[in-house]
């Protein structure tokens, strides 16, 4: 008992002094390291400091400083005078280029060097946001590093961070460039019958490129963006044109065989020249081949990079990727059978772990599940399946068969709209416990389009004999010949 006693009062002032360290404020500790200059607001500060006269003079000029009122804590990022002489002339003219200069020298609340590798974006006043890293900021050195005021902190850099363009303002700065041209076409035209026609939360969502491979308008994401020259670019989409066959519409046709061209050029990271890996993976899983040797001329921008090749480096087999259709994805069935439908885990004899359908034990005769696919090429597929017949002591067969993806009225009941079929496989069988792929087939597909795959089931009621499972179905696109 008396060791508690003794105890009681240490542990409660380790208590007092935990707590008191615990709350201390950052900006207090930021104080105390910057004692002797915090009483001053920021401005004051950097009218003292030799190397940003020339800075503080188009921050006057600009009218920014009366943003450093001492409301809110700011960094500023001051160049070396010289480098501000070097650009101030091209400024005097424009009040908007030198407001937008001003402000992105500037960053919301404190930021000290980053001498880490860990990359920082810094959103500038400007709304772009640049790279604060290695004692770097948006590869400017520092001469100063973390002069405090009252209201903020500034450092003096060695180069002037001139606001870059975002790839989409870049794109709309050269609409002469077939590839910039054909993107910005987008923002009217649409690719498709069905889509939509108009966004009133964001106009320019209609476009498909920047919904469907990536709105390169967002100053907070990284691309890569390779550009051919007008020529290539319509050598290729020319090229391109037997697989996009879409309603015998000649213009229609040609114009999703540009955006199948230029979809597969733009990538989600960031990467100059020097640092280009040898293959780059489009979201569509395309493979792109990197040629360092084609790439002409590269533009830095505030959210990426621009390469300019000089030939075409990506050929058309790349382009004609595997499509595969998950079995647990259904579309819809043609009965309610969720009470009997399975959603399994299982594992391979290679130990991956993969999911599959399973419909057993349903009651209903040629039983069908529908699915959906992408829009697929014009061209001829090679079909393949999974399906793991694991939990039943029989053999059973199933089929698949291939419908149109648009509706159209039945002939026998124009009230009713139905799927033109486009080729059904023949019954297969499941053999138990196979891991391995079976090959089903070929068929055409003469238009490009999406297509309904339709598993469907013996024409049986009886239990065991009528059993649907499916881990996937892989559609492999072949090479035009002529």
């Amino acid at each position: 008992m008396r060791k508690y006693h003794i105890l009681t009062p240490i542990i409660g002032l380790l208590c007092v002094l935990l707590l008191q360290i615990s709350c201390s404020d950052p900006w207090d500790e930021h104080a105390r390291d910057n004692e002797g200059l915090t009483n001053e607001p920021l401005l004051e500060r950097l009218e003292k400091e030799p190397e940003s006269s020339e800075f503080l003079k188009l921050l006057r000029a600009s009218g920014v400083d009366e943003l450093l009122n001492g409301n809110n804590a700011y960094t500023v990022f001051a160049p070396e005078n010289s480098r501000v002489q070097a650009v101030a002339s091209s400024l005097q003219n424009d009040a908007e280029a030198l407001e937008r200069f001003v402000k992105n020298h500037i960053a919301v609340s404190t930021h000290r060097l980053n001498a880490s590798a860990d990359t920082v974006r810094l959103t500038m006043l400007s709304g772009k946001i640049l790279d604060f890293v290695n004692g770097e900021i948006d590869g400017a050195a520092f001469t100063k590093t973390d002069q405090a005021g009252a209201d903020g902190i500034y450092h003096v850099i060695t180069e002037v961070l001139t606001p870059r363009q975002s790839l989409w303002e870049y794109m709309n700065a050269h609409k002469d460039e077939q590839q910039n041209a054909f993107i910005l076409h987008l923002n009217d035209y649409n690719l498709h019958d069905t889509a939509v026609v108009e966004d009133p939360e964001d106009y320019y969502l209609n476009n498909e490129f920047l919904s469907e491979v990536g709105d390169v308008r967002d100053e907070t994401k990284r691309f890569t963006y390779f550009v051919l020259n007008d020529g290539d670019f319509t050598a290729e989409a020319q090229h391109f044109l037997p697989y996009v066959n879409y309603r015998n519409h000649a213009d229609s046709s040609y114009a999703i065989s540009q955006y199948h061209i230029l979809k597969d050029m733009l990538f989600d990271q960031a990467y100059d020249r020097d640092n280009l890996p040898a293959m780059l993976i489009s979201r569509s899983n395309v493979p792109f081949p990197v040629d360092r040797s084609a790439i002409s001329r590269s533009v830095r921008l505030s959210n990426g990079w621009i390469h300019y090749l000089d030939r075409p480096t990506l050929p058309i087999p790349n382009k004609l990727v595997d499509i595969y259709i998950e079995g647990e994805e259904p579309w819809g069935f043609s009965a309610s059978v969720a009470n009997r439908t399975f959603h399994r885990v299982r594992k391979d004899p290679f130990g991956e772990l993969f999911t599959d359908i399973m419909v057993q034990n349903h009651g209903v005769s040629s039983l069908q599940v529908a699915y959906q696919t992408p829009r697929m090429y014009s061209t001829t597929y090679d079909v393949y399946w999974r399906a793991l017949n694991d939990v039943q002591a029989n053999v059973f067969q199933q089929q698949v068969g291939i419908f149109e993806f648009d509706t159209r009225p039945s002939e026998e009941n124009p009230d009713q709209e139905v799927r033109e079929s486009i080729y059904v496989f023949p019954y297969t069988n499941v053999e138990q416990n196979n891991y391995s792929e079976v090959y089903l087939g070929e068929f055409h597909l003469a238009d490009y389009n999406r297509i309904v795959p339709i598993l469907r089931a013996m024409g049986t009621a009886t239990h065991g004999e009528n059993t649907l499972v499916l881990d996937y179905l892989r559609f492999v696109p072949k090479l035009k010949t002529n």
